[in-house]
Order: structure tokens, then sequence, then C-alpha cells
């Protein structure tokens, strides 16, 4: 037709007439051809109305093409939107809160850059239709890699902090020391509306973050790392905690000021401010504390407890008294340079630590048993400087980057004193006393790229380094006297003078690459490079008869660098019903070179080692997730255990390797469940764990007793052993009770061991069982009221071939917390602890009883002020022994007896949470982060 025009025209016009035809034409196909040309990516925007014409906000939207899969949630005003789409035909789905759900697939034209789609009605269920309320039920969704809990599921009291939420939901748990676990498994990192919080530190998160301002809670399965999503499923995985909070309480500032004064000379004074919004954050914070140590920990009672960090004990549970006194102070700042963002942390602390500890114990040997009575004192300095930083940045295909460099400065002055009687193989009494110094420098570089290559292949690249220096000067004196009561001249004397200098650096370049071949089958190759470059230089003087001359017996030299080259390849196979196969196959090129001795005899070792995996994982909405892994690798021994020449470092102890050992033989067994019964309201976790060990690195002890000094020295070389065996079952029970809003969960855990060892090349065998039991459970009766009942038993029993009796600690406890809210704002907190406890060389049962309480009360306008009195073990009897057990031995510690002191405290922790400054009305996405 075009043709036909030109010619019908040439016969009525001149042949300027058909020029100026010709020229316009061409322009006119030129502007023709510029608005055809397809867009590489697109925004798509929408609105979702309910059949009355209201907006519906929180309803889940889902995109998805052959090249997308995205998901977003509608804001306030019902309105979504998507950001950089790939192809402009795609499938919208629509899942809403008591409505229909919409599925529609939407055919566009490729060269807008923008499409708003036609506003999408929901119809009411049919439910609704007949006066039948359809509530979604209370409990943990999961979706792909993350579990969802909702905070509106879940009632907590005013002024509840998010540990007060996560503690009624189902799976999650949270030990004494404020470790967060989701069935078993360690929750690592805290997100904040998909941004690290500050440092990403769950326990600040927990104690500081206000419960009425979160929408819903996520656990995240994420990488080894816990920094990218996982590529396969059946890969190893870290637990990352992610608040999501609601949209108009996206950022905060939050103010703190806490004071405490007490008996026992217990003070502490702490301040900090926070702003957070996405990104934008900026901390800081300095305190002063000064508290005894070696009180066995309780809870303290009170509002403060649940909101501030370090108002419970900080102590060591060896130490059986003492004093701290601990000062630091810290800011942190975040700031953008081009497209990365940068968190930078820094801190100074400096401690003063006057402790003791009692103990006895019992080492076994050959020729008998050695019974060690000890009391230890030290007096240490430290001083610590501290600088973090985070960055990271993500690109439009997908792709970022992400990583942190941490350097640490510290410098140590210690004393150290140490008083044993012995008896049994030996008598004596034995004492030492120490002075050191030391010095330390360390940095902590690591980064992680992934870089989306294509569609379906990803490659992750990561780099580590870091390296330590330490130079340490160390004087000590042992004396051993025969007669334990007279001490007035030492039978036996050794004077040292260490000059210890050590370094360590680490580095290793990893490469992944992950191939989705389709939907059900997945690829994974990995190839790595790390070298690990140690030394260690003891240069060692004695005095004897007033003058300092070098020994080179009790001086040492070690110096390695071993070189790792571990190449993998997984297979993931993902079947139509649930079941999802990975064999895994590996080997590790393994290369150790050293120079040991003062000689600086040369050590060259090479070892191809295998490393093999098998995992099974079976995993529906209605059975729950099944996964079973077995796994083999191989490790080779260090060049210490390598090391034929003597070392002598620790006195009266004699260490030499074995340049024969072989390459140790690991098996490992892992199977795990998990299931959340929605009707039941009921979680169930089950995880069983076993090891065992062929050709296992091991100790061969033997004696040498010199009578005419009265002393003991032992002489440790290596050997390979077979037998080593462990063998762990941990699981966590849990539900949700209508009843007084209650919650109940059960936790256990049992552990059985068999550790081989030697003495004087007599093959000895330890077996350890330990058991550790705890029943919870958490109700509200009365308005009024609130009551947290426990129930634990904690047990561990040792039967050791070298000795005829076993060893053993048992405790069990009972305890409730009561709460008493009256006149609004003020409580009383009651802590109630019944203890029976029976150990090894104890005739009786001990069966403290301990009272804590406090009463305390809310002021200013806000109600944000808090002034409260603690009284802690008012019956004056919280005292216990702690056990620890070697393969050879055993030794029980004293807490400490002192511990009934009161305190009075007062905080000031002001809070306003508003609308983010990225909320630009179009809605967030799934983690809570604004687009």
């Amino acid at each position: 037709m075009i043709k036909q025009f030109f010619k019908s025209f040439t016969k009525i016009t001149s042949h300027l007439s058909l020029l100026f035809t010709a020229i316009s034409f061409l322009l006119i196909s030129g502007n023709l051809i510029a608005q055809t040309t397809p867009s590489a990516v697109r925004n798509v925007t929408g609105i979702l109305r309910d059949s009355l014409s209201k907006p519906i906000s929180g309803a889940d939207i889902r995109l998805v093409s052959a090249k997308d899969t995205l998901k977003v949630t509608t804001n306030v005003y019902g309105f979504f939107g998507f950001n950089n789409v790939h192809s402009a035909d795609f499938l919208i789905s629509v899942k809403a809160l008591g409505h229909q759900s919409f599925n529609r697939k939407y055919f566009n034209n490729d060269t807008k850059k923008l499409i708003n789609l036609p506003p999408i009605r929901l119809g009411i269920k049919e439910e609704q239709l007949e006066n039948v309320i359809i509530t979604r039920m209370k409990g943990p969704t999961i979706k792909g890699d993350t579990t969802e809990f909702w905070a509106k599921d879940y009632i907590v009291r005013d002024f509840a902090r998010l540990e007060d939420l996560l503690k009624r939901m189902e799976g999650i748990r949270i030990d004494p020391n404020g470790t967060v676990f989701y069935n078993d498994e360690v929750v690592v990192k805290a997100l904040f509306n998909g941004v690290n919080y500050f440092s990403g530190s769950v326990k600040e998160a927990m104690k500081e973050l206000p419960a009425d301002i979160i929408e819903r809670i996520q656990i995240i399965d994420m990488d080894e790392s816990g920094n990218i999503a996982k590529m396969q499923k059946t890969d190893k995985s870290s637990k990352v905690l992610n608040i999501v909070t609601k949209a108009d309480k996206s950022a905060g500032r939050m103010l703190n000021f806490t004071g405490e004064s007490g008996s026992e000379s217990r003070t502490r004074i702490a301040s900090g401010v926070k702003n957070i919004d996405q990104s934008n954050q900026f901390s800081a914070n300095g305190n002063y504390q000064e508290e005894p140590l070696g009180i066995r920990s309780t809870r303290v009672p009170g509002s403060l407890a649940k909101q501030n960090l370090n108002l419970n004990q900080t102590n060591d549970s060896n130490v059986s008294d003492g004093q701290l006194k601990n000062m630091n102070a810290g800011i942190a700042k975040n700031f953008n340079l081009k497209k990365i963002n940068f968190f930078s942390d820094l801190s100074f602390s400096r401690s003063i630590n006057n402790n003791s500890t009692r103990s006895i114990g019992e080492n076994y040997y050959k020729e008998g048993s050695l019974y060690k009575e000890t009391v230890r004192t030290a007096v240490s300095e430290n001083n610590s400087l501290n600088f973090n930083n985070n960055f990271n940045s993500n690109f439009k295909d997908g792709s970022g980057f992400m990583g942190s460099l941490n350097v640490n400065v510290a410098a140590n002055d210690a004393n150290l004193s140490n008083q044993s009687i012995q008896s049994g193989l030996i008598d004596n009494f034995e004492e030492t006393n120490s002075a050191s110094n030391f010095k330390k420098l360390n940095y902590n570089f690591n980064t992680q790229y992934n870089n989306n290559i294509g569609q379906n292949l990803v490659l992750n690249f990561s780099v580590r380094s870091s390296y330590t220096t330490n130079k340490t000067k160390h004087n000590s004196i042992t004396n051993i006297y025969k007669d334990t009561i007279n001490t007035v001249a030492a039978d036996s004397t050794l004077n040292q003078f260490k000059d210890i200098k050590s370094r360590n650096f680490v580095n290793s370049v990893r490469n992944e690459l992950n191939w989705k071949y389709n939907k059900q089958l997945r690829f994974k190759a990995s190839l790595e490079f790390q070298s690990n470059a140690n030394l260690n230089d003891t240069d060692t003087s004695i005095a004897e008869e007033g003058s300092i001359s070098y020994d080179p017996k009790l001086s040492y030299f070690q110096k390695e660098v071993t070189y790792h080259i571990p190449i993998s390849f997984k297979t993931e196979y993902k079947l139509q019903n649930g079941l999802t196969i990975a064999p895994t196959f590996g080997v590790r090129n393994n290369w150790i070179k050293g120079e040991i001795g003062l000689e600086k005899n040369k050590v060259n070792r090479h070892d191809l080692l295998p490393e093999t995996g098998f995992n099974i994982s079976y995993n529906t909405p209605k059975f729950g997730l099944l996964n079973i892994t077995v796994s083999q690798n191989f490790k080779q021994p260090s060049l210490n255990a390598l090391n034929p020449i003597p070392n002598n470092a620790i006195a009266y102890q004699t260490t030499i390797g074995n340049l024969d050992l072989k390459n140790a033989e690991i098996l490992n067994y892992n199977i795990t469940y998990t299931k959340f019964f929605k009707k039941l309201q009921f979680n169930t976790s089950i995880m069983f764990l076993s090891t065992a060990s062929k050709n296992g690195i091991g100790a061969v002890t033997s004696t040498v007793v010199d009578q005419e000094k009265n002393t003991l020295t032992t002489i440790n070389t290596f050997a390979n052993i077979d037998g080593q065996k462990s063998t762990m079952l941990n699981f966590n029970l849990g539900k949700s009770l209508a009843v007084f809003d209650s919650n109940f969960q059960l936790n256990g855990s049992i552990r059985q061991s068999n550790n081989p060892y030697f003495l004087n090349e007599a093959l000895e065998m330890r077996k350890s069982i330990s058991q550790n039991w705890k029943a919870n459970f958490l109700f509200n009766p009365k308005k009024w009221l609130e009551i947290n009942t426990e129930l634990e038993y904690i047990s561990q029993v040792d039967h050791n071939s070298a000795s005829p009796v076993k060893t053993f600690n048992q405790l069990f406890n009972a305890n409730a917390n009561i709460s008493l809210y009256f006149l609004k704002t003020w409580s009383m907190n009651f802590y109630l602890q019944q203890n029976l406890n029976q150990t090894s060389n104890s005739d009786k049962k001990m069966t403290p009883f301990v009272f804590n309480m406090n009463i305390e009360k809310r002021i200013f306008k806000q109600q944000n002020g808090i002034i409260s009195f603690v009284i802690m073990d008012l019956i004056k009897q919280n005292y216990l022994i702690n056990y620890n057990s070697t393969d050879n031995g055993y030794q029980q510690n004293f807490t400490n007896k002192n511990s009934n002191y009161f305190m009075l405290q007062f905080s000031w922790q002001p809070q306003k949470w508003g609308k983010s400054q990225f909320d630009n009305g179009k809605g967030r996405k799934g983690n809570g982060s604004f687009k």
C-alpha cells in the first residue's frame, strides 16, 4: 500500500513535493523505531481494593515470570509496586486475610517503562457471609527459608520488650546468658527491617526494642556466613532474626540513663543514645560498673533486668570471690560512600579484675591418684581499643558484596598466685607466683561478593584474612615444700623468665559457583585456597644461685605454614513428592611445612584427604521437615603433635610429638526433624548427632616422681587412638494454650561420649553421660498476676577405668518468677528457687533456697522512668559447687558465699518511634524495608 500511495502521489505532485514527503517519512520511521524498542526493565504499580472500594493493607502480592520472582505487601492505602521487573508478561497473585485469593496473567507492551495495572478488587470469603469469623491461626508460618511470627498473635503486657515477645513464640527459647535458639539452633544475628541492627547483636535488640513497635518476627535460614540466602536447600545454614516493625514505627530514637548502687561495693552508671532508620544509624554509649564476682547467677527480678544488658552478674562460674571494675565507651555511625554503606564502631574498655578461686580435684595416673586443694588468686588490668567497620552494597541485577574489618589493640598486666596442697601420689605444698605483661595487635578482614552471572548462575567469591601478634614477658617462681605445714624453706625452687613472641597469619580465598539447571536440579562447585602461618618463639631463663642464665631446655621454637586447597562438588535433586537428595564429594590437599626446636629441624608433610557427604531431606506441610546428613572427613595432625623435639614451656611438664601419626578419620551422622502442628498449636524439634573417629590424636601421659624433691613431672607424647565416640539427642517441645494465655516448653539434651586415653601406654576409657532437662510454664491467671515456673535437672556422671569410683554432679532446681501489678504504675516481683545438689567428695546434699525480690514504680508522664529496690538472696543460701571433668580427672569450684546484697536502681529510657524518612508511600518489601 505504501508503494501505491507513492505512485499515486507522484502523478499529482512535483518532484519537489516527493522529496519533502520522503524526508518526512524517514523522520516518522525513525520516531516509530524509537518508540518500539523493548525496555530491559520496567516498574509495575497497582492498587488493591475490597468490594466496597476500600483499600486493603498488608496483603501479600507476588509477581512471577520466567525472569522474576518478586514479593511485596500493600501499604495502608492499598498501593503496591515492583521495581526493575525484567519481563512485561507476568503473573500477579494476591492473598489477603479474609478475602478471596486473586491470580491473573498480564500481557503488556514491553516498550513501556512504567506499567500501571487496573485496580484489583477482592471479594469477601463465603464463610464471612455466614457470619463466621475467619481468623488466621497463630503460630509460625513457613515461607521458603523464612519462618514468620505475627506479633499480634501473642499477648504481652504494657512496656514489654522484644525478649518478652520472643519467649511466647513457639520453638524459640532464650538461655540464662541471653542466647536465642530456634529449634535448638543458635540465632547468630539481628536485623531491623532487613538491615543489621547496629552491630547485629541479638542480645541488644532483645533488651532495647519495645514489643509494641513490632509487626512480625522472621527467622531466616541464610548461608553459613549469615549474609546471603542459601543457594541450595540442603546447605549448612545460620539462623538470622529479622525484626519487622509496624510501618508507622520504623524509625526510632532511644535514650538510656541507668544508675544503681548497692551493698558489697556494687555500682553501675550507664548512658547511651541510639538513632535508627533503615541503614541510617548512630549510637554512643558509656558506662562504669563495679560489682562482686563469683556469685552464682540467679534471675534479677524486675523490669530493669529486662531492659539493660549488664544488670545481671558478669561472673565466671569458676570464680569463688573477687571484685570487678569495668569502664567502657563507644561511638558508632553509618555513612555512605557512593553506593557503599559503611557502619563504623569505635570502642574502648578498661577493666580491673581481682578474684580468687577455691577448688578441689583429682587426677589419675598409672601409679595412683593425686588429690589437690587449690586456692588461686589473680589481679589483672586490661585495656582494649577496638575498631569495627561493616560495609555492604547491592546492585540492580541482584548481585552485591559485603564484609567487615575489625582491628583490636590490647594490653594486659596480671599477677597470679597459686597454692596447692597435694596428696596421694605425692604429698607436698606447691606455691607459684607469677607476673606477666602482654601486648596484642589483631585484625580480621572478610568480604563476600555474589554475582548473578546469568538467570540461573551465581558466583560467590569470598576473601578472609586475619593477623595476630602477641608479645609477652612472664616471670614466675614455683616453690615446693615436702612439709605442708612448715613452709619456711622450700625443698625445690624454679624461677623462670620468659620472653614470648607469637604471630598468626591466616588467609583464604574461596570461589563457589551455583548453577540452577531447572526447578529440580542444582549444582555447586567450590575451590578454596587457605594458608595458615604460625610462629611461637619462647626464650626462657632461670635464676639459680643469684644469677640468671638462658636455659635451652625450657626454651621453645616452632614455626609452621599450612596450606589447604579443598575442592568440592555437590548435586541437589528435588523430587516432586518433597524428597531432596544431595550427594557431596570433595578432596582437601593439605601441606604442612615447619621448623621446630632450637636446631630448627625441618618438618614437611603432604596429604590428600577425601571429604564425602550425603544428604536426604523430606519436607511437606503435612509431615514437616526431616533432614538426614552423613559425612566423612579426615584431619591432619597439628605441628605441635608432630614435633619430636621436647617442649618444656610449662614447668614440670614435657611435651613430645610423634612424626608417625596418621590422619584422623571422622564419621558424622546428623538427623533433625521439625514440625509445627497448627491445629494443636504444638511445636516440635528433634536433633540427633553422632560422631565416631578412627586414628584420633591422643596424648600418652607418663609420670616421673622425684622422691627427694617430692615433685611430679608429667611427660606427654602423642599416639593414634580408636574408639572415640559421642552421641547427642536434643529436643524442644512447645505448646500454646488458650487458657490464661499460657505457653509450655520442654527442652531436653542427653549426651553420651566415650573418650579413650593413655596412661603410661595403658589404654584407659572415660565414659561420660550428661543430661539437661528443663520444663517452663508461663501463664497469666489474672490481669494483675503473671507467673513463670521452671523445673530443671542437670546431671553429669563420669565412669573412668583409671578410678574405682564414679564422679558425678547432679542438680535439680525448681523456680518461680511471680509478678504482681497494681495501681497501674506499681509492681512487685519475686524469684524463688529451691535447689537439690549432690556431687563427688560431698557426703551430704546441698539444698539452698534462693529468694530474690523487688518493688518498683514507673514515673514521669510517659511512664518511661523506673525506680526499683532489689534484694538478692534474702535467705543467704545461694551457694553451690561447679563440677568440671577431663579425661584423666575432675575439678570442683566453689561459688561465692557472700551472695546476699541489695540494690537501689533508677532508669530513664525515653523512646520515640515514627515513620521512616524512606517511606515514600509505595509500600514495603517482605523484609520490612522500604523501596
